[in-house]
């Protein structure tokens, strides 16, 4: 029902983590897809960064996996969009796609290496905010949930990998819905 896409070079672990917390937290079946480009057309020379939009509605053009119903890709490189100087990933609110980068995830404020295990956390944590807006949840304030914006890796490692109770309830409707939808 969830496929996980690496989108370039992406290491097979990091991969496998988030699919693996992806079922686990939501519940979905999760498999991982073969690996594909990233869009040229969306890398900006002047920035060099990707666009996160325009990977994702590249990502809105693929018509061959009618079999998930949520996608979710990942990347290694740096992402922006043109009002932000980066991001850490991208979704479509209530869409299909979602995007996720690793690029600055796997540095510290202070610009050290931030262990494994604290990298690969901080990407569960970014796919299943990203998933949960194709599921329409939007931004919360409530501490330490999920689906609060996360501006830096600082902010994103006082988040629990735990939705608060009320986007935990509208996750747990999207999510019945989404398994009891007809397959379209």
């Amino acid at each position: 029902m969830v496929g996980v896409v690496p989108l370039g070079d992406v290491g097979g672990v990091a991969v496998r983590i988030v699919a693996a917390n992806v079922q686990a937290v939501l519940g979905l079946a999760t498999d991982i897809l073969e690996p594909r480009p990233l869009p040229e057309s969306a890398y900006l020379a002047d920035r060099h960064q990707f666009d996160a939009s325009r990977i994702v509605a590249h990502m809105a053009a693929w018509t061959d996996l009618p079999g998930h119903r949520r996608i979710v890709g990942l990347a290694s490189v740096d992402l922006c969009v043109p009002i932000l100087r980066f991001v850490f990933g991208e979704a479509q609110i209530g869409g299909r796609f979602a995007l996720v980068s690793g690029a600055r995830l796997r540095r510290n404020a202070d610009g050290g290496e931030a262990p494994l295990d604290r990298y690969y956390e901080r990407l569960v944590k970014v796919a299943l905010h990203e998933l949960g807006h194709t599921l329409e949840i939007y931004h919360c304030d409530t501490p330490g949930c999920l689906m609060q914006f996360s501006p830096s890796v600082q902010h994103l490692d006082r988040l629990d990998v735990l939705f608060c109770p009320r986007c935990f309830f509208v996750l747990r409707r999207a999510v019945r819905a989404l398994v009891q939808a007809p397959d379209a």
